[in-house]
């Protein structure tokens, strides 16, 4: 198994390998989107997104981009070349909508239109990580209506009979470890409410992907396109990708 230049461990178990977020969708959401700026030329995509998939192909490495439906009118070109690099897409809400507090009606609207933006571009989606990791006492349900067969959310969140359950955990999480917004989070986990630089937050995933799980249980990474804008954490992608590299292909769920 390939094994990322300068790291301090040995082979990994196989993982799941995912990212969220795309484009400007949830700094729409947040109304942190600056006004009068246009939409449909997000770094994320135009600078970003081309050199990781080149970097997925390299390593040989497949994975679930979960995006945000949006996506399906802004970035439609984007997503094609995803799915058409083997990649599976899966639905992250509407434009990442705090999942866990909305109300059924408000649900039910945006996963419906959500389900409907992919199929009408031939991309029908499968699987569906709610923003933020929290679900609502109805998002199990719904998505078995509307025909998902896998979901991905904190591992907090239960499980459901009809539903595969790939579960991930914070600590796999870049936006966890990088971020100034989840300072909160960190501290009710017991860690150190500052973020963590670049080579810190590698050599977390490196120790915990370390960690062999039991069974056919997988740990589930979770990176953010957006972040690797940073050239210092694209870096250490790079070599995380390297380490996971050979030693799974993408099966979901």
């Amino acid at each position: 198994m390939a094994v990322g230049r300068g790291s301090t461990v040995g082979p990994v178990p196989r993982v799941l390998l995912t990212f969220d977020n795309l484009g400007e969708a949830s700094e729409l959401e947040r109304g942190t989107w600056p006004q009068g700026e246009p939409v449909g030329r997000h770094p994320s995509v135009t600078e970003v997104l081309p050199p990781l998939l080149s970097e997925l192909a390299r390593r040989e490495l497949t994975a679930t981009f979960f995006v945000e439906a949006i996506n399906c009118e802004m970035y439609p070109d984007a997503l094609h070349e995803i799915a058409a690099r083997g990649h599976e897409l899966g639905v992250h809400g509407w434009r990442h909508e705090p999942w866990g507090e909305l109300s059924a009606e408000r649900e039910r609207e945006l996963l419906t239109r959500a389900t409907e933006a992919f199929a009408t571009l031939g991309l029908p989606a499968r699987g569906f990580r709610p923003p933020g990791g929290a679900a609502t006492g109805a998002t199990a349900d719904l998505l078995v209506e509307l025909g998902y067969t896998w979901w991905s959310p904190e591992r907090a969140v239960a499980g459901h009979p009809e539903l595969v359950r790939r579960a991930f955990d914070w600590d796999l999480v870049d936006a966890y470890h990088l971020m100034a917004l989840f300072a909160d989070l960190r501290r009710e986990r017991g860690d150190p409410a500052q973020p963590l630089a670049p080579a810190q937050a590698a050599e977390r995933f490196a120790r915990r992907l370390a960690r062999r799980r039991s069974g056919d249980e997988r740990d589930v990474v979770v990176l953010h396109p957006f972040l690797m804008l940073d050239p210092a954490w694209f870096a250490q992608v790079r070599e995380l990708l390297a380490t996971i590299g050979g030693s799974q292909r993408h099966a979901p769920p």
